[in-house]
């Protein structure tokens, strides 16, 4: 006999689980959860100094790119978390809701109830924030948030001084102001990360009304007509599927989701035909639009001492910038990692995971102490690309193509972005404390072709992947503006894949939001 939930949501990622635990606040509901990965943790997930330690495991999807063209062919390595609580649990836990100019774009494109004014009240939903630096925080949420400077590291306070120094304006709070260097705020309570597994799923899941299946991957979706009335999926090596009396929420992130539909007959024709999966549902924009933050692994600067151990998490303190005079909002963004996490073994290890394809135990490298690493990041990349199937066959990963770098404009502005991180390590500040010097790119890397060839060799992405179902009007919209699938009943996408453009921060925080807004759509159409 075939199980009944009224709502499965598949995928217990970061607002698979806010979902799960607002639709299980209604006791005469039931809900179950679909997870492709496993239940149990490592020590690492809660430390905020070791999430480097997460990847690569078996924590991490590890996805390899399609050779990126402009990266002169480079497979970029592409970390997307699941087991219970899925990205959530490799994020940096930096807690930035994005910029209000952001929200506004969405809304003006047709995404109407999704301005800044709009989102505003479920960012305040989930927040819990300690501090009094912003305004308009939230202070009764599921997510502890904390200034980041309560367990601040002194070559972090001189990433600020340097910044400071080249005239750039100390904020406070990135929540509450645009441009600026400070300290992150940042998802960690009694010294352990705050994620939605720990707020959200695991307070869930002691309710009666919630089931969790792990080392569950959804095949297929199940239809009756133009309504989708339940998941096909496969555990430890069974077929199964259950039925869904209300609805199907599809939240298993940027890559896995459009998967999914494609899997179903849901997406572009013509690739569908092409790998002789039945078309249900004409949708172009399955796929489409997907874009990440490109990564730069450096500049790495060498001090003349040891900085002391960290208290806290690593990525503390960011300098968000224009790369032009006159932006309403910053396109850059300069975190400093004041313990550098990689060495040589991280980027073996990444290397064998692609040859066998097997998880890497986690391991934690001795780095030396003297190294600090920038990551500058494009926060606003117009730079576009896919999701599409490698095979009609659901145990195959599916073949990723963020586009870095395809339009100019992106490679020069990170390029400019780059030039700004090696200022930073040229200040007073930092060689008077620090004696520091730069390694990488060096002294050999002068001009500005020679810098523009170093960004294009040591690119790489911030795993921010959004955008691959996207929430809209146009021809290439998957889902409307209260997240449904569009040509499809009872079926929602709720997760980074929505996104019409990533916001120009952090992006874990918006995917909160995104789950506690498909929560009350949902309540609002039961109630009708």
């Amino acid at each position: 006999m075939t199980a009944t939930f009224d709502f499965i949501i598949v995928g217990s990622g970061t607002a698979g689980s806010v979902i799960a635990h607002r639709l299980s606040e209604m006791p005469d509901v039931s809900v179950l959860v679909l997870e492709a990965g496993h239940a149990r943790m490592n020590d690492a997930v809660e430390s905020p100094s070791r999430w480097n330690e997460v990847l690569l495991t078996d924590l991490d999807w590890a996805y390899m790119s399609e050779p990126q063209p402009a990266l002169n062919g480079t497979r970029v390595y592409s970390a997307s978390g699941q087991g219970l609580g899925g990205t959530s649990n490799i994020y940096h836990m930096i807690h930035t809701r994005g910029r209000a100019a952001d929200y506004d774009a969405w809304a003006y494109g047709g995404c109407a109830g999704w301005s800044f004014k709009d989102v505003l009240p479920y960012f305040q939903k989930l927040e819990n924030q300690q501090d009094d630096t912003n305004p308009t925080a939230g202070r009764s949420g599921p997510i502890h948030v904390m200034n980041a400077k309560e367990t601040g590291n002194p070559v972090s306070q001189t990433f600020i001084d340097a910044c400071v120094e080249l005239g750039h304006p100390h904020v406070e709070d990135f929540n509450a102001s645009d441009f600026g260097v400070g300290w992150h705020h940042v998802d960690i309570k009694d010294g352990k990360r705050c994620g939605v597994r720990v707020a959200y799923l695991e307070p869930a899941r002691e309710r009666p009304n919630v089931s969790v299946e792990s080392h569950a991957l959804a095949t297929r979706l199940l239809f009756e007509g133009p309504r989708c009335v339940g998941v096909e999926y496969v555990q430890d090596g069974e077929r199964k599927s259950v039925r869904a009396l209300r609805e199907v929420i599809v939240s298993a992130g940027a890559i896995q989701s459009p998967k999914l539909l494609m899997l179903s007959g849901i997406g572009d024709p013509e690739h569908l035909e092409a790998l002789d999966i039945p078309v249900r549902v004409a949708l172009p924009g399955v796929g489409a639009n997907f874009h990440d933050h490109p990564l730069i692994i450096g500049p790495i600067g060498l001090m003349s001492k040891p900085g002391p151990d960290p208290r806290g998490n690593v990525t503390e303190v960011a300098l968000f910038w224009g790369s032009e005079p006159g932006l309403p909002v910053p396109d850059m963004e300069i975190c400093l990692v004041h313990r550098a996490p990689f060495g040589d073994q991280f980027f073996a290890n990444v290397v064998r995971r692609v040859q066998t394809g097997q998880p890497i135990a986690p391991v934690q490298q001795l780095v030396d102490p003297r190294v600090i690493l920038s990551l500058p990041g494009l926060v606003r990349p117009l730079s576009r690309g896919w999701v599409r199937l490698a095979s009609a066959n659901p145990a195959d990963a599916p073949r990723i193509h963020a586009n870095y770098f395809a339009e100019r404009t992106d490679l020069e502005r990170t390029t400019t972005m780059v030039q700004l991180a090696r200022d930073i390590y040229r200040t007073s500040a930092f060689s008077d404390t620090w004696g520091l010097t730069e390694i990488s790119p060096g002294p050999d890397v002068k001009t500005r072709k020679e810098l523009e060839d170093w960004v294009v060799r040591n690119a790489g992405s911030y795993y921010h992947f959004t955008g691959s179902c996207k929430m809209g009007i146009d021809n290439l919209a998957v889902v409307d503006a209260r997240l449904r699938v569009r040509g499809v009943e009872g079926l929602r996408v709720a997760d980074a894949s929505i996104m019409p453009a990533i916001p120009s921060a952090n992006p874990h925080t918006t995917v909160v939001m995104i789950g506690e807004r498909a929560a009350d759509f949902i309540k609002q159409d039961l109630s009708h």
